[in-house]
């Protein structure tokens, strides 16, 4: 037997064993914690009460550190020993996150009960981050000392990781994520919260268009008896307008004329441009099992006008599917309290930064459609998002420290990562 596995645990030099019985304590007291609190939402205190926070556990570390860097179980903080069992139980917490919904109202107790769907704000995710940048800040004091090229790799690396779990944990409480509906031609400085609690911002949002691209609608068949889409080969089916003729199940259709925007005037449609106006077409449709055909009108309505289906025989119809947004934008004047004023437009996956705040095209009033006069904006405001990104290229910058210099000499086995 090995002189390894004759060694008992908690006698120094600590090794793996008791890194990972450190990291599993400090996980099951987390969830200890979070179910005798009955899965309550922890949020660390705001500006300025957080960054007092972030300063006292530096000089904590740092003062740990001078006075007791030789004692052993300081030089295993400093370890890999220590750090690969804590990265895991950290890797652990994110993939939890991943496989349970965040931010939704929880479906079991169980789920309830240990804080399952706010992860970032429970006491296991809270203890384990805190655990994981104590060793991260005690590597990353040792990589000072001696200063060199060589070692500036590994300080960069780990110091970069150290601000970003540092900035994202101390900066959750004071990061905003709002919403804020906006009317045409209305002004708007409120926005509310998940929540619903309203927050008067420094920034006024005036609507003064919006604006919505839509798809050519799709087209289906329906059972007369069931209203339900008519399955072929197993699956359902459906057809964009957007050719001038198609088989759709058993029909061959011929789409005579369409309309993307209009009105009904008797048994006719046409085109009208006004709120409300809805797509129609004029098809005419095949049977293919037996030759028969139908022309009629096929409209997909909306708020103003009722859909029209064309029915085809005593067993099915031909309906169509309100047309689906290709993208939508909105034409917005801002003005802020520290004086600007200017006008921009934003869309999905565009958005507008101003003055700290960065503002998303969300949503708008799906009832009305392309006649939507309201605008759903998101307002985030994240104000430690610069030191994240400082961390994260901090880290770049280790990499390519360690791409150009190589590793420093004994320095394999006493880092972090």
């Amino acid at each position: 037997m090995s002189k390894q596995s004759n060694r008992q645990t908690w006698a120094h030099p600590w090794s793996y064993r008791e890194g990972t019985i450190i990291t599993v304590a400090i996980l099951l007291l987390g969830f200890a914690l979070q179910a005798t609190s009955s899965g309550m939402v922890l949020m660390v205190a705001r500006f300025p009460l957080n960054l007092l926070a972030g300063l006292v556990f530096l000089g904590a570390l740092i003062f740990l550190f001078v006075f007791w860097q030789k004692h052993p179980a300081i030089k295993w903080l400093g370890s890999v020993k220590a750090a690969l069992p804590a990265i895991l139980g950290f890797t652990f917490m994110v993939l939890l996150m991943g496989f349970v919904k965040q931010d939704v109202a929880p479906e079991t107790a169980l789920a309830k009960l240990l804080g399952l769907n706010h992860l970032v704000k429970t006491w296991p995710f809270i203890l384990i981050n805190l655990y994981l940048m104590i060793l991260l800040g005690i590597v990353t004091l040792k990589r000072l000392t001696p200063f060199n090229l060589k070692n500036a790799g590994f300080f960069l690396n780990h110091f970069g990781l150290f601000l970003v779990l540092f900035s994202t944990a101390l900066g959750s409480s004071d990061m905003q994520r709002l919403r804020m509906n906006c009317y045409e031609e209305q002004t708007e400085w409120r926005a509310v919260d998940n929540s619903g609690k309203v927050f008067e911002l420094p920034v006024a949002i005036k609507l003064l268009n919006f604006n919505i691209d839509e798809f050519r609608p799709k087209v289906t068949v329906v059972d007369n008896q069931t209203g339900q889409v008519v399955l072929n080969k197993g699956k359902n089916q459906f057809e964009l307008l957007d050719r001038n003729s198609f088989d759709l199940y058993q029909y061959h259709l011929e789409v005579e004329q369409f309309l993307d925007a209009s009105g009904k005037v008797g048994e006719s449609y046409f085109q009208v441009n006004e709120p409300g106006a809805a797509p129609s077409a004029k098809v005419k449709v095949t049977n293919l099992a037996d030759r028969t055909e139908v022309s009629g009108w096929i409209c997909s309505g909306s708020y103003v006008h009722q859909p029209e289906a064309l029915k085809l025989n005593d067993q099915h119809s031909l309906v169509m599917l309100p047309a689906e947004p290709r993208k939508f934008s909105s034409e917005l004047n801002i003005q802020t309290k520290s004086g600007k004023n200017l006008t921009t437009t934003i869309e999905v996956n565009r958005p507008f930064k101003i003055d700290g705040w960065t503002i998303y095209q969300l949503s708008y009033n799906t009832e009305m459609g392309r006649w939507s006069n309201l605008s759903v904006l998101e307002l985030v405001r994240d104000p430690w998002l610069p030191v994240v990104y400082l961390g994260i290229f901090l880290m770049m910058a280790g990499a390519g420290f360690l791409f150009l210099y190589g590793k420093p000499k004994n320095g394999g086995t006493e880092h972090v990562a």
